[in-house]
């Protein structure tokens, strides 16, 4: 597997850069944002990790050239900032997930590792409900005739909803039974996956991402 990581700050870059390699992955390393976006851009590799302070060109504005330019490459972001509104902005622009400095190598390592599983689907499906269209290999979403582009998590949860639908998930069983997480669930992160993915598919009625109070999301075309 080759990575990309993204990351001007050498105390981080260079020692996990080698923990990494240690690790068995084959990794570049770019220290501003203009060389990472090209690196990206140009090569192919199996994810990217990227820093949101970056030199020349922050890591937001690589995320969404990136995905402007169709590449589908999972993206990892991280940042001093633990803001809710600043997670929502890079997952917004196309970040497949999001780690708050300082971290463990280690934790960043098993979220590399579920990303990476994550893509490893062999057999064409595509799951249905409504007019909703979920193909499990390209990751394409569609409902009627309007494309939906969806990240990694999105894709995920809309994944665990449509293969449940009028089943209600709270926070603990879609971080464990999605995201493969358990460590996360009294985060509002959720809500903001949720507002996401009901801006791109309830685009129209009968709205399918239901709310339950008190007790979590499902899908369900009633009213």
């Amino acid at each position: 597997m080759k990575l990309l990581i993204i990351e001007d700050d050498h105390i981080i870059a260079e020692p996990l850069s080698d923990f990494l390699k240690n690790n068995n992955y084959v990794v570049d390393v770019a220290t501003d944002g203009e060389h990472g976006f090209n690196l990206a851009n140009n090569n192919d590799y199996d994810l990217i990790i990227t820093d949101y302070m970056l030199p020349k060109i922050n890591g937001q504005e690589i995320i969404n050239r990136l995905r402007n330019n169709g590449n589908a490459t999972p993206i990892l972001a991280i940042s001093v900032c633990d803001k809710t509104q600043n997670k929502i902005n890079l997952l917004d622009q196309g970040a497949d997930d999001y780690l708050v400095k300082p971290f463990f190598f280690t934790e960043l390592q098993a979220r590399v590792s579920a990303m990476l599983r994550r893509r490893k689907i062999t057999n064409q499906k595509v799951i249905t409900y409504q007019d909703l269209e979920l193909n499990l290999l390209s990751h394409e979403a569609h409902r009627g005739e309007q494309a939906i582009y969806l990240t990694t998590k999105e894709f995920l949860l809309l994944k665990l909803l449509m293969e449940n639908p009028g089943i209600t998930f709270n926070r603990q069983a879609i971080n464990e039974r999605a995201w493969d997480d358990a460590s996360n669930h009294f985060s509002n992160i959720i809500e903001a996956y949720i507002l996401k993915l009901r801006q791109k598919i309830d685009f129209k009625k009968p709205f399918l991402i239901k709310t339950v109070s008190g007790r979590g999301y499902k899908l369900d075309a009633s009213d």
